[in-house]
C-alpha cells in the first residue's frame, strides 16, 4: 500500500474527530483561565468547547461504526484524545485545578497511567488491540460532568460526583485488567 492510500486510511470522520476533540483543550483552558469566577461573567464559549468536546467522544465512535471506520489506530486515538481533554483540563485549567481533591487528582493519573501501560505492553504483542471499554466511556463522561460542575461550585453534587466517578473507574480498571490478563493469557503467552 502506497504512502498516500496509507495516509488517506488515517483521515478519517472518526479519527478527525478524535483530533478534533483533543484541539478543544487549548480554548477550554485559555477560556476558563481568563474568567474571574463570577457567575455572571462565566465565558459561554467555554461551555460550547466542553460541550463539543463531551458531544465529539461519542460521535467519533458513531462516525468508526456507521462508515466502518473501525481501525487499530482509531481504537489508540481515541481514549488519547480523552487524556489529552481530561489531563489539560485538570492541570492546566484554574477553575478545575484548583477545586480537585489531591486523592482524586492521584486516582485519575495513575489509572491512566496503569491501563495506558499495561495496555499498550499487552497489546503491543496481541493480534488485537487496545480499546476503551464502555465504563472507561462513562468514567470518561462522569468526570467531565464532574468538573463542570466544580467550575460551577455546585456543592455537595460535585463531591457526589466524584465519588461517583472514582468508583466507576475503579471497576472500569478492574475490567481493563482483566481483558489485559485474557490477551496476555491468549495471545502473548501462548507464543
Amino acid at each position: 500500500m502506497n504512502t498516500t492510500k496509507k495516509i488517506y486510511k488515517l483521515l478519517t470522520a472518526a479519527n478527525m474527530t478524535s483530533v478534533a476533540r483533543a484541539l478543544m483543550v487549548f480554548p477550554i483552558v485559555y477560556l476558563l483561565n481568563k474568567w474571574d469566577g463570577d457567575l455572571v461573567n462565566f465565558p459561554m464559549w467555554a461551555a460550547f468547547w466542553i460541550t463539543m468536546a463531551i458531544f465529539s467522544d461519542y460521535l467519533d465512535g458513531w462516525f468508526a461504526r456507521s462508515y466502518h471506520e473501525v481501525s487499530r489506530f482509531g481504537k489508540f486515538l481515541d481514549p488519547v484524545a480523552d487524556k489529552i481533554v481530561i489531563f489539560g483540563a485538570l492541570f492546566f485549567a484554574r477553575p478545575i485545578s484548583e477545586s480537585l481533591p489531591a486523592w482524586f487528582v492521584a486516582f485519575v493519573i495513575l489509572r491512566e497511567i496503569f491501563i495506558f501501560a499495561l495496555g499498550y505492553l499487552v497489546s503491543k504483542d496481541s493480534k488485537r488491540e487496545m480499546q476503551a471499554n464502555r465504563t472507561g466511556k462513562w468514567s470518561v463522561f462522569l468526570t467531565s460532568i464532574a468538573f463542570i460542575l466544580l467550575i460551577f461550585k455546585l456543592q455537595p453534587w460535585a463531591n457526589y460526583l466524584i465519588y461517583l466517578t472514582t468508583a466507576v473507574g475503579s471497576v472500569s480498571f478492574i475490567l481493563y485488567m482483566k481483558y489485559y490478563y485474557h490477551l496476555y493469557q491468549v495471545d502473548v503467552k501462548q507464543k
